[in-house]
Protein backbone atom coordinates (compact mmCIF):
# COMPACT_ATOMS: atom_id res chain seq x y z
CA UNK A 1 0.00 0.00 0.00
CA UNK A 2 1.10 3.29 -0.70
CA UNK A 3 1.80 5.03 2.12
CA UNK A 4 2.01 9.10 1.01
CA UNK A 5 -1.13 9.98 2.49
CA UNK A 6 0.19 9.99 6.03
CA UNK A 7 3.27 12.56 5.52
CA UNK A 8 1.13 15.92 6.38
CA UNK A 9 0.42 13.76 9.68
CA UNK A 10 3.85 12.33 10.17
CA UNK A 11 5.63 15.72 9.37
CA UNK A 12 4.02 16.98 12.66
CA UNK A 13 6.57 17.45 15.28
CA UNK A 14 4.67 15.69 18.04
CA UNK A 15 3.80 14.06 20.86
CA UNK A 16 0.69 12.35 19.24
CA UNK A 17 -2.41 11.07 20.90
CA UNK A 18 -3.20 7.64 19.64
CA UNK A 19 -7.31 6.46 19.77
CA UNK A 20 -8.81 3.65 18.86
CA UNK A 21 -12.71 3.26 20.10
CA UNK A 22 -15.07 0.54 20.08
CA UNK A 23 -18.04 1.73 18.98
CA UNK A 24 -20.46 -0.61 18.59
CA UNK A 25 -22.81 0.18 21.06
CA UNK A 26 -23.09 4.15 20.43
CA UNK A 27 -23.93 3.06 17.45
CA UNK A 28 -27.65 1.49 17.93
CA UNK A 29 -30.11 4.70 18.32
CA UNK A 30 -27.82 6.96 20.22
CA UNK A 31 -25.88 9.98 19.09
CA UNK A 32 -22.90 11.98 19.02
CA UNK A 33 -23.42 12.35 22.64
CA UNK A 34 -23.08 8.80 23.90
CA UNK A 35 -19.93 8.93 22.19
CA UNK A 36 -18.61 11.19 23.61
CA UNK A 37 -19.03 9.88 27.14
CA UNK A 38 -17.66 6.47 25.92
CA UNK A 39 -14.40 8.89 24.98
CA UNK A 40 -14.42 10.17 28.71
CA UNK A 41 -12.68 8.07 30.64
CA UNK A 42 -10.02 7.49 27.97
CA UNK A 43 -9.82 11.22 27.80
CA UNK A 44 -9.01 11.79 31.86
CA UNK A 45 -6.35 9.22 31.39
CA UNK A 46 -4.68 11.47 28.17
CA UNK A 47 -5.13 14.41 30.39
CA UNK A 48 -3.02 13.50 33.68
CA UNK A 49 -0.46 12.46 31.20
CA UNK A 50 -0.45 15.69 28.90
CA UNK A 51 -3.09 18.03 29.45
CA UNK A 52 -3.01 19.43 25.94
CA UNK A 53 -6.66 20.21 25.60
CA UNK A 54 -6.77 21.56 22.32
CA UNK A 55 -5.45 18.31 20.66
CA UNK A 56 -8.01 16.54 23.15
CA UNK A 57 -10.78 18.47 21.89
CA UNK A 58 -10.03 17.86 18.08
CA UNK A 59 -9.88 14.53 18.98
CA UNK A 60 -12.96 14.52 20.47
CA UNK A 61 -14.46 16.67 17.62
CA UNK A 62 -13.35 13.88 14.80
CA UNK A 63 -14.90 11.13 17.32
CA UNK A 64 -18.34 12.02 16.68
CA UNK A 65 -18.03 13.13 12.96
CA UNK A 66 -20.57 12.66 10.67
CA UNK A 67 -18.52 10.27 8.99
CA UNK A 68 -17.74 7.91 11.66
CA UNK A 69 -21.38 6.61 12.44
CA UNK A 70 -22.44 3.30 11.54
CA UNK A 71 -19.25 2.29 11.87
CA UNK A 72 -18.33 -0.13 14.47
CA UNK A 73 -14.86 1.42 15.68
CA UNK A 74 -13.28 4.42 15.40
CA UNK A 75 -9.43 5.60 15.09
CA UNK A 76 -8.13 9.12 15.29
CA UNK A 77 -5.00 10.54 15.67
CA UNK A 78 -4.13 14.23 16.82
CA UNK A 79 -1.36 16.43 17.33
CA UNK A 80 -0.67 20.01 17.57
CA UNK A 81 -4.27 21.05 18.37
CA UNK A 82 -5.65 19.31 15.36
CA UNK A 83 -6.77 15.89 14.76
CA UNK A 84 -5.31 15.36 10.96
CA UNK A 85 -6.35 11.74 10.39
CA UNK A 86 -9.71 10.24 11.83
CA UNK A 87 -11.01 6.81 9.91
CA UNK A 88 -14.52 4.59 10.06
CA UNK A 89 -13.46 1.11 11.12
CA UNK A 90 -15.08 -1.68 8.99
CA UNK A 91 -14.90 -3.61 12.40
CA UNK A 92 -14.18 -2.81 16.34
CA UNK A 93 -10.49 -2.09 16.84
CA UNK A 94 -8.81 -5.45 17.69
CA UNK A 95 -7.59 -3.39 20.86
CA UNK A 96 -8.95 -0.86 22.53
CA UNK A 97 -6.39 2.14 23.10
CA UNK A 98 -5.40 5.98 23.73
CA UNK A 99 -1.91 6.96 24.55
CA UNK A 100 0.16 9.70 23.83
CA UNK A 101 3.71 8.84 21.92
CA UNK A 102 6.23 10.52 20.07
CA UNK A 103 4.83 9.09 16.74
CA UNK A 104 1.18 8.22 15.89
CA UNK A 105 0.56 4.20 16.67
CA UNK A 106 -0.33 3.74 13.00
CA UNK A 107 -0.04 0.41 11.87
CA UNK A 108 -2.86 -1.23 13.67
CA UNK A 109 -5.13 1.07 11.38
CA UNK A 110 -3.10 -0.44 8.43
CA UNK A 111 -3.74 -4.03 9.06
CA UNK A 112 -7.48 -3.50 10.23
CA UNK A 113 -8.33 -0.84 7.53
CA UNK A 114 -6.06 -0.69 4.73
CA UNK A 115 -6.61 2.92 2.83
CA UNK A 116 -7.98 1.40 -0.71
CA UNK A 117 -6.28 2.73 -3.92
CA UNK A 118 -8.64 5.10 -6.51
CA UNK A 119 -11.25 2.96 -7.98
CA UNK A 120 -14.87 3.52 -9.96
CA UNK A 121 -18.02 2.05 -8.34
CA UNK A 122 -20.85 1.72 -11.11
CA UNK A 123 -24.45 0.46 -10.82
CA UNK A 124 -25.97 0.23 -14.70
CA UNK A 125 -29.22 -0.56 -15.41
CA UNK A 126 -31.30 -0.02 -18.51
CA UNK A 127 -31.67 3.26 -18.28
CA UNK A 128 -28.36 4.47 -17.78
CA UNK A 129 -26.99 4.10 -14.44
CA UNK A 130 -24.85 5.85 -11.69
CA UNK A 131 -20.69 6.33 -11.36
CA UNK A 132 -19.22 6.86 -7.84
CA UNK A 133 -15.39 7.63 -7.83
CA UNK A 134 -13.88 6.17 -4.43
CA UNK A 135 -10.92 7.70 -4.35
CA UNK A 136 -7.63 6.91 -3.37
CA UNK A 137 -5.00 7.05 0.08
CA UNK A 138 -6.16 10.42 0.67
CA UNK A 139 -9.48 9.47 1.73
CA UNK A 140 -8.41 6.18 3.90
CA UNK A 141 -11.01 4.21 2.54
CA UNK A 142 -13.72 6.59 2.33
CA UNK A 143 -15.82 7.86 -0.59
CA UNK A 144 -14.70 10.74 -2.50
CA UNK A 145 -18.37 11.67 -2.96
CA UNK A 146 -17.95 12.35 -6.52
CA UNK A 147 -21.22 10.64 -7.65
CA UNK A 148 -22.61 11.02 -11.03
CA UNK A 149 -26.31 9.97 -12.04
CA UNK A 150 -26.70 8.99 -15.58
CA UNK A 151 -30.27 9.50 -17.17
CA UNK A 152 -29.62 7.84 -21.15
CA UNK A 153 -31.53 9.08 -24.10
CA UNK A 154 -32.47 6.26 -25.69
CA UNK A 155 -36.03 5.31 -25.20
CA UNK A 156 -38.10 2.59 -25.16
CA UNK A 157 -36.09 1.07 -22.29
CA UNK A 158 -38.53 -1.63 -21.57
CA UNK A 159 -39.74 -4.81 -23.90
CA UNK A 160 -43.04 -5.36 -24.63
CA UNK A 161 -44.37 -8.48 -23.21
CA UNK A 162 -47.64 -8.95 -25.83
CA UNK A 163 -47.82 -10.73 -28.67
CA UNK A 164 -48.34 -9.35 -32.29
CA UNK A 165 -46.90 -8.54 -35.65
CA UNK A 166 -45.22 -5.66 -33.55
CA UNK A 167 -43.57 -7.12 -31.05
CA UNK A 168 -40.45 -7.91 -32.56
CA UNK A 169 -39.95 -3.90 -33.47
CA UNK A 170 -40.66 -3.27 -30.23
CA UNK A 171 -38.05 -5.62 -29.16
CA UNK A 172 -35.11 -4.04 -31.31
CA UNK A 173 -36.07 -0.59 -30.18
CA UNK A 174 -35.65 -1.74 -26.62
CA UNK A 175 -32.09 -2.92 -27.15
CA UNK A 176 -30.99 0.04 -29.35
CA UNK A 177 -32.22 2.17 -26.33
CA UNK A 178 -30.48 -0.16 -23.93
CA UNK A 179 -27.16 0.06 -25.94
CA UNK A 180 -27.25 4.11 -26.57
CA UNK A 181 -28.12 4.54 -22.26
CA UNK A 182 -24.93 2.07 -22.53
CA UNK A 183 -22.43 4.30 -24.83
CA UNK A 184 -23.43 7.47 -22.05
CA UNK A 185 -22.97 5.78 -19.42
CA UNK A 186 -19.75 4.29 -20.31
CA UNK A 187 -18.87 8.08 -21.60
CA UNK A 188 -19.42 8.58 -17.99
CA UNK A 189 -17.27 5.96 -16.70
CA UNK A 190 -14.47 7.37 -19.01
CA UNK A 191 -14.58 10.80 -17.76
CA UNK A 192 -14.93 9.93 -14.48
CA UNK A 193 -11.50 7.78 -14.71
CA UNK A 194 -10.07 10.96 -15.92
CA UNK A 195 -6.70 9.78 -16.74
CA UNK A 196 -5.90 8.51 -12.87
CA UNK A 197 -4.34 5.39 -12.29
CA UNK A 198 -7.08 2.94 -11.26
CA UNK A 199 -7.26 -0.31 -9.16
CA UNK A 200 -10.56 -1.33 -10.47
CA UNK A 201 -13.58 -0.55 -12.36
CA UNK A 202 -16.26 -2.40 -10.28
CA UNK A 203 -19.40 -3.07 -12.27
CA UNK A 204 -23.02 -4.03 -10.64
CA UNK A 205 -26.57 -4.09 -11.57
CA UNK A 206 -28.74 -5.57 -14.00
CA UNK A 207 -27.11 -8.55 -15.99
CA UNK A 208 -27.45 -7.38 -19.95
CA UNK A 209 -26.83 -3.56 -18.75
CA UNK A 210 -23.62 -4.77 -17.46
CA UNK A 211 -22.47 -6.57 -20.40
CA UNK A 212 -23.25 -3.57 -23.05
CA UNK A 213 -21.12 -0.99 -20.81
CA UNK A 214 -18.63 -3.28 -20.91
CA UNK A 215 -18.76 -3.76 -24.36
CA UNK A 216 -18.59 0.19 -24.71
CA UNK A 217 -15.23 0.85 -22.12
CA UNK A 218 -11.97 0.98 -23.98
CA UNK A 219 -9.58 -1.68 -23.39
CA UNK A 220 -7.51 -0.42 -20.25
CA UNK A 221 -10.80 0.26 -18.65
CA UNK A 222 -12.33 -3.10 -19.25
CA UNK A 223 -8.82 -4.60 -18.24
CA UNK A 224 -9.50 -3.57 -15.01
CA UNK A 225 -13.62 -4.23 -14.58
CA UNK A 226 -14.45 -6.83 -12.21
CA UNK A 227 -18.30 -7.66 -12.01
CA UNK A 228 -20.53 -8.02 -9.08
CA UNK A 229 -23.98 -9.86 -9.93
CA UNK A 230 -25.80 -7.79 -7.66
CA UNK A 231 -28.57 -4.83 -8.75
CA UNK A 232 -27.84 -2.17 -6.19
CA UNK A 233 -27.39 1.39 -5.88
CA UNK A 234 -23.83 2.75 -6.45
CA UNK A 235 -23.62 4.10 -2.76
CA UNK A 236 -25.37 0.83 -0.93
CA UNK A 237 -23.45 -1.03 1.55
CA UNK A 238 -24.03 -4.25 -0.55
CA UNK A 239 -22.21 -2.83 -2.88
CA UNK A 240 -19.17 -1.44 -1.03
CA UNK A 241 -18.99 -4.88 1.21
CA UNK A 242 -18.59 -6.39 -2.34
CA UNK A 243 -16.05 -3.91 -3.83
CA UNK A 244 -14.22 -4.54 -0.47
CA UNK A 245 -13.66 -8.08 -1.29
CA UNK A 246 -12.69 -7.40 -5.07
CA UNK A 247 -9.83 -4.84 -3.52
CA UNK A 248 -8.75 -6.84 -0.55
CA UNK A 249 -8.23 -9.84 -3.10
CA UNK A 250 -6.26 -7.52 -5.81
CA UNK A 251 -4.15 -6.65 -2.80
CA UNK A 252 -3.43 -10.23 -1.61
CA UNK A 253 -2.66 -11.17 -4.95
CA UNK A 254 -0.34 -8.24 -5.41
CA UNK A 255 1.43 -9.16 -1.76
CA UNK A 256 2.19 -12.41 -3.11
CA UNK A 257 3.78 -11.51 -6.17
CA UNK A 258 5.89 -8.69 -4.34
CA UNK A 259 6.68 -11.51 -1.59
CA UNK A 260 7.38 -13.97 -4.86
CA UNK A 261 10.31 -11.00 -5.90
CA UNK A 262 11.29 -10.46 -2.71
CA UNK A 263 11.98 -14.50 -2.73
CA UNK A 264 13.88 -14.51 -5.28
CA UNK A 265 16.46 -11.79 -4.74
CA UNK A 266 17.46 -13.42 -1.59
CA UNK A 267 21.34 -13.93 -1.86
CA UNK A 268 21.34 -11.16 -4.50
CA UNK A 269 22.11 -8.01 -2.31
CA UNK A 270 18.63 -6.75 -3.05
CA UNK A 271 16.48 -7.95 -0.21
CA UNK A 272 16.96 -7.51 3.32
CA UNK A 273 15.59 -9.85 5.72
CA UNK A 274 14.58 -9.78 9.50
CA UNK A 275 14.46 -7.07 11.75
CA UNK A 276 17.72 -5.34 12.22
CA UNK A 277 18.56 -5.64 8.76
CA UNK A 278 15.10 -4.05 7.65
CA UNK A 279 15.42 -1.26 9.80
CA UNK A 280 19.08 -0.53 8.98
CA UNK A 281 18.11 -0.76 5.33
CA UNK A 282 15.00 1.85 6.10
CA UNK A 283 17.21 4.46 7.87
CA UNK A 284 19.19 4.34 4.94
CA UNK A 285 16.14 5.08 2.17
CA UNK A 286 17.04 2.01 0.56
CA UNK A 287 13.65 0.30 1.14
CA UNK A 288 11.24 -0.03 -2.04
CA UNK A 289 8.88 -2.42 -0.68
CA UNK A 290 8.50 -3.29 3.19
CA UNK A 291 6.73 -6.63 3.96
CA UNK A 292 4.63 -7.54 7.26
CA UNK A 293 3.91 -11.12 7.76
CA UNK A 294 3.36 -12.89 11.00
CA UNK A 295 0.43 -15.30 12.63
CA UNK A 296 -3.14 -14.50 12.30
CA UNK A 297 -5.18 -15.64 15.39
CA UNK A 298 -7.78 -18.24 14.36
CA UNK A 299 -7.41 -17.14 10.66
CA UNK A 300 -8.88 -13.12 11.39
CA UNK A 301 -6.89 -10.96 8.85
CA UNK A 302 -7.41 -8.39 11.67
CA UNK A 303 -5.89 -10.22 14.17
CA UNK A 304 -2.31 -10.12 12.94
CA UNK A 305 0.58 -11.34 15.74
CA UNK A 306 4.17 -9.74 15.39
CA UNK A 307 6.35 -10.13 17.99
CA UNK A 308 7.93 -7.04 17.73
CA UNK A 309 5.79 -4.63 17.08
CA UNK A 310 5.70 -3.22 20.44
CA UNK A 311 9.20 -3.35 21.60
CA UNK A 312 11.12 -0.60 21.88
CA UNK A 313 12.79 1.53 18.94
CA UNK A 314 14.41 4.49 19.31
CA UNK A 315 13.84 7.51 16.95
CA UNK A 316 14.59 10.85 15.60
CA UNK A 317 13.50 14.25 14.06
CA UNK A 318 13.65 13.18 10.94
CA UNK A 319 10.85 10.30 8.77
CA UNK A 320 13.81 7.96 8.71
CA UNK A 321 15.18 7.96 11.98
CA UNK A 322 14.83 4.96 13.87
CA UNK A 323 17.34 2.32 15.24
CA UNK A 324 17.03 -0.49 17.81
CA UNK A 325 19.37 0.87 19.98
CA UNK A 326 20.21 4.70 20.92
CA UNK A 327 23.63 4.59 20.27
CA UNK A 328 23.10 4.11 16.46
CA UNK A 329 21.52 6.95 15.80
CA UNK A 330 23.71 9.45 18.45
CA UNK A 331 26.28 7.66 16.17
CA UNK A 332 25.38 9.09 13.29
CA UNK A 333 24.38 12.94 14.40
CA UNK A 334 20.93 12.62 15.93
CA UNK A 335 20.56 14.09 19.00
CA UNK A 336 17.22 14.35 20.06
CA UNK A 337 16.50 11.16 20.47
CA UNK A 338 13.27 9.51 22.21
CA UNK A 339 11.93 6.04 22.88
CA UNK A 340 9.12 4.84 20.87
CA UNK A 341 7.77 1.18 19.46
CA UNK A 342 9.22 -0.44 16.27
CA UNK A 343 5.53 -0.80 14.48
CA UNK A 344 5.03 3.23 14.58
CA UNK A 345 8.75 4.25 14.02
CA UNK A 346 8.38 1.28 11.02
CA UNK A 347 5.49 3.03 9.26
CA UNK A 348 7.03 6.73 10.09
CA UNK A 349 10.17 5.58 8.07
CA UNK A 350 8.32 3.76 5.10
CA UNK A 351 6.16 6.68 5.04
CA UNK A 352 9.36 9.22 4.94
CA UNK A 353 11.09 7.18 2.05
CA UNK A 354 7.94 6.70 0.05
CA UNK A 355 8.48 2.75 0.89
CA UNK A 356 5.49 0.69 -0.18
CA UNK A 357 4.44 -1.36 2.75
CA UNK A 358 2.58 -5.46 1.65
CA UNK A 359 0.80 -6.99 4.66
CA UNK A 360 1.62 -10.87 3.86
CA UNK A 361 -2.08 -12.15 3.77
CA UNK A 362 -3.42 -14.82 5.52
CA UNK A 363 -2.99 -18.66 4.17
CA UNK A 364 -0.49 -20.17 2.03
CA UNK A 365 2.94 -19.71 3.89
CA UNK A 366 1.70 -17.75 6.56
CA UNK A 367 -0.94 -20.19 7.27
CA UNK A 368 1.90 -22.26 9.57
CA UNK A 369 5.46 -20.58 10.08
CA UNK A 370 6.07 -16.88 8.96
CA UNK A 371 7.36 -16.97 5.51
CA UNK A 372 9.63 -14.19 6.59
CA UNK A 373 12.40 -13.72 9.54
CA UNK A 374 11.23 -11.95 12.65
CA UNK A 375 7.55 -11.86 10.43
CA UNK A 376 10.14 -8.62 8.56
CA UNK A 377 11.32 -8.19 5.22
CA UNK A 378 12.17 -5.61 2.27
CA UNK A 379 13.11 -5.40 -0.99
CA UNK A 380 15.97 -2.81 -1.73
CA UNK A 381 16.38 0.45 -4.45
CA UNK A 382 19.54 -1.13 -5.52
CA UNK A 383 21.88 -4.14 -4.38
CA UNK A 384 23.72 -3.67 -0.95
CA UNK A 385 26.60 -5.79 -0.66
CA UNK A 386 26.11 -8.05 2.26
CA UNK A 387 22.47 -7.62 2.34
Amino acid sequence: MDLTFLRPLLENPGPFVSVYLDTTDTNRGADAQARQLHWRDQREELAKEHDDRATLDAVAAALTGPETFGTAGVAAFGANGRAPLTVGLPGPPRREQARWSRLPDLLPLLVQSPPRPPHLLVSANREGGEVLVVGGAASAGQHSGQEQDVRGTGWPVHKVKSGGWSQDRYQRSAEDAWQVNAKELAAAVIKAAGGSKLEAVIVAGDTRARELLVSELPDDLRRLTVLVDKEVPVDSAELTTAAEEVLQKLEDDDSRRQLEAFHNQAGTGRAAEGLAATVAALRDGQVAELFIGGRYTDGDRNALELAWASDPAWVGPGLADVALSEAELRDRGVTDVAEDKVGAALVRAAAGTDARLFVVPPGGPAAGDSPLQDDIGALLRFAVPGA
